[in-house]
């Protein structure tokens, strides 16, 4: 509007240099704008601010929408699911005014698997609540029936809401696509077919700079399979290093690869069975030049703790799966953990359990192990991981909290006074804003419990504890609280 920027600019420079021009207009406000003009009363001030309240008026005054025949207002389908409860309701207003996400978000999972919705009402407050917290928005949008769906097609702001929301890909993303998205259209052709996948990386490979090849080879690893291996061998003759390690890192996920193969027969050469006990022979360095290019590593000048054929050697049991020592010293999975354990090969078992996800093997290893492994956790079932992180709590309390705190499963009864007694001890390290995303995986039953039971005669300092327990034990009452209303209807 040519009388907006004239009015702006004459205000950036003052009226003092420059008076407003006059301004021509049509209708109505032609009529104003002379009349604040030939007010004598006005002086260059007067003109200036009351001819921008009369432009701003004029603005926002709206304009006559085009008329358009044969438009109906779209309504939301009728909903086939009852709405939940006030006092269900209830329970949910108070995760949300103790500020616990994780509680909204637990409360939002019993309505929708007890087969209720949330009152109409409270969708505005919701979906505003989801849209900025990615945790509540597929929760939310399995109990916000048909009425969700439809005001989250009003919105823009709620469209994110919607499934599938921001990663459609267009046909062509993967010709003319940024590289996120050739990425993402990848992968997703490596989910629904692996072979054209492939197919369609591998036509294309001659095209791409080495950055952009590495980046697309990070794709194989959905759905990796034998059948990736032959192409995979070529590309570690590639001249781009990081293209390299990545096809070798691929390759090193493959028990049928050449690679691993070579593995498993110097693994074989060195570590055997003699009448019932683990005999280790040194390997013969160094070792063929592929298995250097592949990722074994010698062993660094300041390491002083062992020998190199050690070092190499731990390194490539490693990347063997326990399978095949198993099959190999002919041991059980519990034998064969006891014997390699006890020969110093503990880690390197580990390590290859991880590698390969062998999940039986992870458990039979955390069973016998005395040292703690963070990176455990949640690769075995929970009952495992708990008596493991039991072993530990008190020991590496930090540790254990941080790594139980980043699972889905709810704690049980042992390891929750476990932690209580840690916390208690250090009161100061952890306050009610720490917990208010675990609240979730807190039992229930830990409210009917004496304390007594589990601290025992333990000296901590009851004033903070007491403090701390007393907001615990109030998130807990709130979950209590849900469960209570979902399950007795």
């Amino acid at each position: 509007m040519e009388h907006w920027q004239l009015l702006m600019k004459t205000a950036l420079l003052g009226t003092g240099k420059q008076a407003l021009p006059a301004m021509t207009a049509r209708d109505e406000l032609e009529t104003a704008l002379a009349a604040i003009r030939q007010d004598a009363a006005n002086d260059r001030e007067d003109v200036l601010l009351k001819t921008g309240a009369v432009l701003l008026n004029y603005r926002q005054a709206g304009i006559t929408t085009l008329p358009a025949d044969n438009l109906s207002a779209a309504t939301a389908a009728p909903e086939t699911r009852p709405y939940c409860s006030p006092e269900a309701v209830a329970s949910l207003q108070e995760a949300m005014d103790l500020g616990s996400n994780a509680l909204t978000k637990h409360w939002l999972e019993l309505c929708a698997d007890a087969g209720y919705l949330l009152p109409p009402a409270l969708l505005p407050l919701l979906m505003d609540k989801a849209t900025g917290s990615k945790q509540l928005r597929a929760p939310l949008m399995k109990c916000c029936g048909n009425r969700g769906f439809w005001l989250a097609q009003l919105n823009p702001d709620w469209a994110i809401l919607l499934p599938g929301h921001g990663v459609e890909i267009s046909a062509d993303a993967w010709e003319t696509g940024t590289l996120p998205q050739r990425c993402e259209a990848l992968t997703r052709k490596r989910s629904e077919d692996p072979e054209a996948a492939l197919t369609m990386l591998m036509e294309t490979w001659k095209q791409e700079n080495a950055a952009t090849r590495a980046a697309l080879l990070e794709c194989l690893q959905t759905e990796l399979s034998p059948n990736d291996i032959p192409w995979l061998q070529q590309l570690t003759a590639d001249k781009s290093l990081k293209v390299k390690e990545k096809a070798w890192e691929l390759l090193r996920q493959l028990p049928q690869s050449e690679i691993v193969q070579s593995y498993q027969q110097l693994v074989a050469a060195a570590i055997n069975n003699i009448d019932g006990a683990i005999i280790i022979t040194e390997l013969q360095l160094p070792l063929p030049a592929n298995i250097y290019q592949s990722g074994i590593d010698k062993l660094p000048p300041s390491a002083l703790h062992m020998s190199d054929e050690t070092y190499q050697l731990q390194q490539l049991v490693a990347q063997v799966p326990c399978s095949f020592l198993s099959k190999h010293l002919d041991l059980p999975p519990a034998a064969c953990v006891q014997q390699l354990a006890a020969a110093g090969m503990e880690a390197a078992m580990l390590k290859a359990a991880i590698h390969f996800k062998e999940t039986d093997w992870i458990e039979h290893i955390l069973e016998q192990s005395h040292t703690f492994y963070p990176e455990v956790f949640h690769l075995a079932s929970p009952a495992k991981l708990e008596a493991y992180a039991m072993r530990f709590a008190e020991k590496e309390g930090s540790a254990v909290i941080l790594r139980m705190g980043a699972g889905t499963t709810p704690w049980g009864l042992a390891i929750t006074q476990q932690i209580f007694r840690f916390i208690a001890m250090h009161p100061y390290s952890y306050n009610r804003n720490y917990f208010l995303e675990l609240a979730h995986l807190l039992p229930v039953e830990i409210l009917h419990i004496d304390e007594k039971r589990y601290f025992g005669d333990i000296l901590y300092n009851q004033q903070a504890w007491k403090s701390l327990k007393e907001k615990l034990f109030e998130l807990i009452a709130c979950k209590a609280a849900m469960q209570q209303q979902f399950t007795q209807r």
